[in-house]
């Protein structure tokens, strides 16, 4: 692409117009650059802005697992939950399980989950960043106290290192 000349304007004009005689192309891809970083910092930023929310999201690997877990960014408590739509149902539901052993606060932290590449996990890791301790947080069913069935409930392993 050839640079315009601008010939017969003023220099200022020649700026203004021609992005201080720089190329059209090369305009338009400093344009692009400088939309892309601040986008991205933009994002960068929500995500560690203070207002960037107190919740932490992941869905397991596996695609037979129609579930998302969350964590507490500061307590380190996790909770599950899927979708579900019965048989006789025209609109689906979103279940959400109770939370059992290990799932409840933990110590304050920087706690996220990241999700295995294990296609057949229904699982998810919560890691601390503060102390590089995690545990594994899955959805088990649990026998109910007093018996009388099971039911499934948001299980995590202890925080090891």
């Amino acid at each position: 692409m050839a640079e315009w000349s601008g010939r017969g304007r003023s220099t200022a004009e020649r700026r203004a117009v021609a992005g201080r005689g720089m190329p059209v192309g090369r305009r338009i891809l400093a344009a692009a650059g400088l939309a892309a970083g601040v986008l991205t910092g933009t994002a960068a930023f929500a995500q560690t802005a203070p207002g960037a929310g107190n919740f932490a999201f992941e869905a397991p690997p596996s695609v037979q697992a129609n579930r998302v877990y969350s964590v507490n960014r500061q307590t380190g408590e996790v909770s599950a939950c899927q979708f579900e739509r019965p048989d006789s149902a025209l609109v689906g539901l979103t279940r959400c399980f109770p939370k059992g052993e290990g799932a409840g606060a933990q110590k304050a932290g920087a706690y996220s989950l990241v999700s295995t590449r294990f296609a057949g996990e229904t699982g998810i890791f919560r890691v601390n960043a503060d102390t590089g301790e995690m545990s594994v947080c899955y959805v088990r069913d649990v026998p109910k106290s007093g018996g009388g069935g099971a039911e499934p409930m948001v299980l995590c392993t202890p925080q090891a290192k």
